[in-house]
């Protein structure tokens, strides 16, 4: 059976299950300023996506098209998974059929709870009509709660209603992408813009107010939850013109706009999926762009700089495939959760599957 599966933002087919192997995530592979280890190795098409972990990088949560806890998924849909960064203890956490399924999860710093976006009907009744909503659930699987309701959405432009959910460094509060007019009258265009809201769904506030193109992919809070850093399309400042998406910093209010990349390709995306440490310093992001002159092939790669934009350092370089993706750190951006479709530990991921890796970087 086919369905439609998201690899960091694009909808892609997934075939049938062949097997499934977790790496001993133990064995790390040494690279200048980095250890890589992989947590996966999947043998169905596709595999797994979004990793996020803990402070303490003890779990990692993930969704995954494949049939991990063997008869739980055979549908192949997009389902929630948990297990030790060891590879034990693997449960699913949701079980769904149609849609896509679940996308997009971050584990709060405190390793109990996961906010993630769903199309599908978790909770009977409440999102029969499909649209993206904003989930939380306890890493045991108890207190699944919708902290969205809404109808809609820009289904051209990716996964319509509400995404890209970010818990601040307290697990306080999220925030999230949306195409929806949450506040009434403040997103009547359908512009994709940022959202914050307590853990419970309370305080709802909307933090940008764009028009035309895409509008914002995501963003996330420091620890005063007084700045974020998030990436769009937008010219918010004057300089983006070209409609590149770009990573932006900015207080909370909506004072103090900076823009930190500025990249002009026709042929490329730009810089996507930005994340950044508790206290605000030093920001992760995925590019296509060869800022440094070690990505020719405009291939996705993940980056790090400052938060003021200097010091870029490339962190993975692959050829071919899509790339990879920087989907979580910890508070102190010392362990990093990919997704990639490359080679990261030579030898492990000749297939080329989707498979999860972590990242640490050296003192």
């Amino acid at each position: 059976m086919a369905t439609n599966i998201p690899y960091a933002g694009r909808a892609v087919q997934a075939c049938a299950v062949i097997a499934v192997f977790l790496v001993n995530a133990t064995a790390w592979a040494a690279v200048p300023l980095l250890q890589i280890a992989q947590l996966t190795n999947t043998n169905c098409l596709y595999g797994n996506f979004y990793p996020s972990t803990d402070s303490q990088v003890k779990k990692v949560v993930f969704t995954s098209v494949c049939d991990l806890v063997q008869g739980q998924n055979t549908d192949l849909n997009s389902e929630l998974f948990v297990m030790s960064v060891g590879g034990a203890g693997l449960t699913q956490l949701t079980h769904s059929t149609g849609g896509v399924g679940s996308v997009e999860p971050q584990l709060a710093a405190n390793g109990e709870i996961i906010a993630f976006a769903s199309d599908r009907d978790l909770i009977s009744g409440h999102n029969s009509d499909g649209n993206f909503e904003i989930f939380t659930i306890r890493t045991d699987g108890t207190h699944l709660t919708q902290l969205t309701n809404t109808v809609g959405g820009r289904v051209n432009l990716g996964f319509p209603g509400n995404t890209g959910p970010c818990f601040d460094p307290k697990a306080q509060k999220i925030t999230f992408s949306s195409d929806r007019d949450l506040v009434p009258g403040n997103n009547a265009d359908g512009n994709n813009d940022l959202f914050v809201m307590n853990i419970d769904g309370s305080g709802l506030r909307q933090l940008t107010f764009t028009t035309g193109g895409f509008g914002q992919d995501g963003g996330c809070l420091n620890s005063t939850d007084t700045k974020l850093v998030f990436d769009s399309d937008r010219d918010l400042v004057g300089q983006n013109s070209d409609g590149n998406y770009e990573v932006f910093t900015m207080n909370a209010n909506g004072s103090n706009v900076i823009q930190l990349t500025n990249t002009v390709n026709p042929d490329t995306i730009g810089n996507v999926g930005s994340l950044w440490t508790a206290d605000g310093k030093t920001i992760f992001f995925r590019s296509d762009i060869n800022f440094i002159g070690n990505n020719p092939d405009a291939n996705q790669e993940a980056f790090r700089m400052n938060a003021d934009g200097t010091g870029m350092v490339q962190l993975t370089s692959s050829v071919g495939g899509f790339g990879s993706a920087i989907t979580g750190i910890t508070p102190d951006g010392k362990t990093l959760m990919i997704e990639s479709d490359a080679d990261l530990v030579p030898g492990n991921n000749l297939d080329r599957n989707g498979e999860l890796f972590a990242m640490r970087i050296k003192p």
